[in-house]
């Protein structure tokens, strides 16, 4: 950033959010964070020829104040303009999104989005036809000359491209830009829509059966959370909740993000100002988006089937989420208060002090009422950390959390011989590429051409050779060998039988 070249990750980097593009986002959102507090001016540049270059300079001096005194500048305050940050991040957010969404289009959207970034610190040359053909499907101009800056009013990641205007699938240059592997990742993003519109719903609302084992639950959450989990939505129980309550949790997210390190961030540390922000923060989305190694566990409170059964082996039963709440919000006497982590979350301006005060001005039916509060609230929320007496749990390099089981999108635990899935058949890779001895084959029956691409003209004297090779080779395919001779059999010495019975003979006498 300390040159005045305009150098941002490339639209395949984006496409696979390696690590190059991630920096780079965090590159801008560090420098338009550190401008909010500097002051800056503005110019008019004009690029003119010598000639009109010399016509401008007579008496410039007077036109720069009749200029001046029709009042051009609108100054706006720098904390406002940088205020942009916020639109690099939701750019970047929306690229991660797509890019767990996989739609067919990945690539064009990519294009788009990636341009918005770079037009945030510089006007970027478009060089990418593809991208060019994008922006006139938006009216790209249109809109800059009306609001002064990009906008996609009609971005929807609930529909299967996203962006309707734009082209559907990426086509085989888009799929060359984006790298090796971008052919692949397309047609499994078609071959799914095409299921999802052969089987209907049923797999939408149970991606991994209706009654999976424990074991497949767990699979499915601890590498795809956002498949098995229904997205949070803001429930009405929310809008009835106090004003205190509301204000606990706010405090509450607030501080325990703020005892994270920034290494294990890639993204903004979370700072609610409302409870459905805060809520928004518990989520499966944003928490993965905000750290750059995180775990999710299943949990197996509630997942009993109609006879209150809950068939397989789980382990110990875990807390509902609702009961989570004495665990974030304990009794002044909990045996946990001098942990390292949450020691000075029950003094001064700790969330949990603050608790405290507040149950110390209460009633008993008005402290009731709070903590009954509390577990509303937290049995809305997405997910938590895996909390016991720590706050944060950590596995390896990453940060654990438990999500909720009311957001699994099945009805129960299955026993773990119940047939959940067809099997999919073993795949056989078809052999594309020819053996070397049939291709060599192949290659001296094919009709040879010269430099020019035309087929060579064989002189009398080859044509006589190979009509020489032919009758050579026909002659000797036709050879047959000669019979094998038969062997003679030898007789007998009669003569030396005859004179060995004579000696036996001579013998007996």
């Amino acid at each position: 950033m300390n040159s005045n070249q305009a150098y941002f990750a490339s639209d395949s980097d984006a496409y696979k959010l390696s690590p190059s593009y991630m920096g780079k986002c965090f590159e801008i959102s560090k420098v338009l964070d550190g401008c909010k507090e500097k002051t800056y001016g503005v110019r008019d540049e004009y690029r003119v020829s010598g000639h009109a270059g010399q016509i401008m300079l007579d008496n410039i001096d007077i036109k720069a104040r009749e200029y001046l005194r029709s009042d051009p500048v609108l100054w706006i305050p720098s904390k406002i303009w940088f205020e942009l940050i916020r639109r690099v991040w939701e750019i970047q957010r929306t690229q991660m999104a797509i890019v767990k969404k996989n739609p067919p289009n990945l690539g064009i959207l990519t294009g788009v989005l990636n341009h918005m970034l770079h037009s945030t610190t510089s006007t970027p040359i478009i060089y990418d036809s593809h991208v060019h053909e994008s922006l006139t499907l938006l009216e790209y101009r249109n809109v800059l000359e009306t609001a002064g800056m990009f906008f996609l009013q009609d971005f929807d990641l609930g529909s299967e491209t996203c962006l309707e205007e734009v082209q559907q699938i990426d086509d085989v240059s888009v799929l060359a830009l984006m790298g090796v592997n971008a052919k692949s990742q397309r047609n499994k993003a078609v071959e799914r829509i095409d299921s999802w519109k052969n089987t209907g719903l049923e797999e939408v609302d149970y991606p991994i059966g209706c009654t999976p084992t424990w074991t497949q639950l767990q699979a499915a959450i601890a590498n795809s959370p956002g498949m098995i989990m229904r997205p949070w939505s803001l429930s009405s129980r929310l809008f009835n909740a106090q004003l205190s309550v509301g204000r606990l949790i706010v405090m509450f997210t607030r501080q325990t993000w703020l005892m994270l390190m920034e290494d294990i961030l890639k993204g903004i540390r979370p700072c609610p100002n409302s409870l459905p922000d805060t809520m928004r923060c518990w989520t499966t989305t944003s928490i993965d988006n905000t750290l750059a190694s995180v775990a999710f566990e299943a949990c197996n409170a509630g997942l009993q089937d109609n006879r209150g059964v809950t068939p397989g082996r789980m382990g110990p039963r875990s807390r509902a989420f609702g009961d989570r709440s004495v665990l974030f919000f304990p009794d002044p006497e909990a045996s946990y208060q001098n942990h390292t982590q949450c020691s000075l979350l029950w003094n001064g301006d700790g969330y949990i002090a603050e608790f405290h005060r507040m149950m110390k001005t209460m009633d008993c039916d008005q402290q009731a009422t709070l903590r009954q509060g509390l577990r509303d609230i937290f049995s809305e929320i997405h997910c938590l950390p895996a909390s016991g007496a720590r706050v944060w749990t950590q596995k390896n390099d990453a940060i654990v959390f438990t999500t909720n089981p009311a957001f699994y999108m099945i009805d129960c635990i299955g026993r773990a011989g119940d047939p959940q899935r067809n099997v999919t058949k073993a795949h056989r890779t078809m052999k594309l590429i020819k053996g070397k001895c049939i291709f060599a084959a192949d290659l001296m029956d094919s009709q040879p051409f010269d430099a020019d691409g035309n087929l060579r003209r064989k002189t009398e004297r080859q044509k006589c050779q190979e009509i020489h090779k032919k009758i050579t080779m026909t002659r000797k395919h036709k050879r047959v060998p000669p019979p094998p001779r038969p062997r003679m059999s030898r007789p007998f010495p009669m003569d030396v039988q005859e004179d060995v019975e004579g000696d036996v003979a001579m013998d007996f006498d």
